[in-house]
């Protein structure tokens, strides 16, 4: 067999280019504690979205990455402008799932990935419409921040 651009012989995404022995294993203690936190965020987030857009931007780290139905963001101030002009949104959060980011991946800060979905609707006349959202959520001191915020209206 030939070796692939990873080194490795068969499929890339089978096999890691990491020692497994050293990546740590997540406890229940470490999954419940992503859970609690992703819903306490949450609830902040889409309140925050929904009755005090001009704050949604605080939610964030310095230089964060937001894409909006594909459309990138990539400043604090310009996810500032960008959730000031959104008509107003009402959210119905339907599933919630979190975890825990390898550190191996995001260095030794604190990081979930937090993966929601359900229903949205613009302000005035119209049909829900469906979207999910990942969000990977880091601590920031003594304070949650969004490093990474994909939104994705469903279709």
């Amino acid at each position: 067999m030939s070796m692939n651009y990873y080194g490795y012989e068969g499929n890339p995404m089978m096999q890691l280019p990491i020692d497994a022995q050293v990546v740590p294993r997540l406890t229940k203690k470490d999954q419940d504690e992503a859970q609690e936190v992703a819903q306490q965020f949450c609830k902040t987030y889409y309140e925050t979205v929904q009755k005090k857009p001009h704050l949604v931007a605080q939610l964030y780290l310095q230089t964060p990455v937001l894409i909006w139905d594909g459309n990138p963001i990539l400043s604090r101030e310009q996810i500032q402008q960008f959730f000031e002009q959104l008509p107003s949104l009402t959210f119905n959060l339907m599933t919630m799932d979190a975890h825990p980011a390898n550190p191996l991946a995001v260095g030794p800060r604190k990081t979930y990935i937090i993966k929601t979905a359900g229903l949205y609707r613009v302000s005035g006349p119209g049909s829900q419409k469906q979207f999910s959202q990942d969000i990977v959520l880091t601590a920031e001191g003594s304070n949650w921040r969004i490093a990474s915020d994909t939104f994705r209206t469903i279709e």
